[in-house]
């Protein structure tokens, strides 16, 4: 090996070294997501006359959990609850009026539920969805 060759043979050892720790921490990570597995279960969205609307969830393990309504950019419209959840086959449900925080009505969309869960210091959006529609023009 040439006097110049040596250093750029150093930094490449160095490089995939580093390349292989980091892959080693990244599965180390993974895993260990998916041994906490899902927070949370059995999320419907329930739509009745008004507007209205009525979301519903098990947790799987007790916590301090803010539950609000997001749009699909993951923005909070609306906080549902805060406080703390108790875990297991009791269902939480929290109504929603379709309003956001400040009061005005949310606009036409797809809307999401989000679990802030502060004890597990994870978040997680609901695949289930609501969607208000477009105001029906009046005849």
């Amino acid at each position: 090996m040439s006097e110049r060759s040596r250093p750029v043979a150093v930094i490449a050892v160095v490089v995939v070294a580093g390349l292989l720790a980091a892959t080693a921490g990244a599965m180390v990570l993974t895993q260990h997501l998916r041994d906490e597995g899902p927070v949370a279960s059995s999320i419907y969205w329930k739509v009745r006359p008004g507007p209205r609307y009525r979301v519903c969830f098990l947790l799987t393990r007790d916590d301090d959990v803010r539950a609000s309504v997001v749009d699909v950019d993951r923005q909070p419209v609306a906080v549902l609850g805060d406080g703390p959840l108790e875990g297991g086959d009791h269902p939480h449900c929290f109504p929603w009026n379709g309003l956001t925080s400040a009061g005005t009505p949310a606009p036409p969309g797809i809307y999401h539920l989000q679990l802030d869960l502060r004890r597990a210091d994870r978040v997680a959006v609901s695949g289930e969805k609501v969607r208000i529609p477009e105001p029906r023009a009046q005849p």
